[in-house]
């Protein structure tokens, strides 16, 4: 039997109870300040206790706002850095990054298509999580054929290589045509929204297979804690 990896977030992973194989691709989409990143801090911090080896892609903050979500997470970065089992690479500040790994020019697909192949090849004998926040930052300046050849060469690549990614959009940067045709790309898709009144806004989260092409029907209550990360309101449905 394959290998599966899981989200680590206990509401999340009873949506899935059979796990992702190594190899599959994660969507995950939705409002600015919804919680999308800090999602992706629990999926990076459930690989380095699994024994994964780690890489999260910085597009919209410096690595360092990675950082310390993972230290509230209770996760010793410093040490899991320096075993070479959590790589954080700077796609923000460009060419005045001090971190050890870091993308000249954001908005050059080649360039990041490159460092994203040179650093899987590094652990080519290791489980790999890989996380891009946010992959739309990347994509901004491209027309939809490019959009959609990168994606189609890249998770292609990924599956192959067997590495368990995770990509990280924003609502509305990109065209909606476009995001469509991307969501199908993707084992496992995750919407995450904010609903309910404006004054009181409640935030919401929904897993499809996108292979079905739809979302569960129901969404989902969360809330966040800085120490616990995303937690299910119980048994609560929408």
């Amino acid at each position: 039997m394959k290998e599966r990896g899981f989200f680590g977030v206990d509401g999340l992973d009873r949506a899935i109870p059979q796990g992702m194989e190594y190899g599959s691709q994660i969507l995950v989409h939705g409002d600015t300040g919804v919680g999308k990143t800090v999602l992706a801090g629990e999926f990076l911090k459930e690989g380095l206790v699994c024994g994964d080896t780690c890489i999260y892609v910085a597009c919209d903050e410096p690595p360092a706002v990675m950082r310390d979500h993972l230290r509230e997470f209770k996760v010793g970065v410093r040490a899991y850095e320096e075993a070479g089992r959590l790589l954080l690479v700077d796609a923000y500040e460009e060419e005045e990054s001090r971190e050890r790994h870091f993308i000249a020019n954001q908005y050059s697909l080649e360039k990041y298509a490159v460092l994203e192949s040179n650093l899987l090849a590094r652990f080519a004998d290791r489980r790999v999580r890989l996380v891009v926040d946010s992959l739309s930052t990347l994509l901004i300046p491209f027309v939809q054929e490019e959009i959609l050849e990168f994606h189609r060469s890249r998770l292609k690549s990924l599956r192959k290589k067997g590495i368990l990614a995770m990509d990280v959009f924003v609502d509305g940067v990109l065209d909606r045509r476009v995001m469509t045709v991307i969501g199908h790309f993707y084992s496992v898709n995750v919407r995450m929204k904010f609903g309910g009144p404006k004054v009181r806004p409640e935030r919401l989260i929904q897993v499809g297979k996108v292979k079905s092409g739809k979302f569960d029907a129901v969404p989902r209550r969360f809330g966040i804690s800085p120490v616990f990360g995303i937690i299910f309101a119980p048994d609560v449905e929408v």
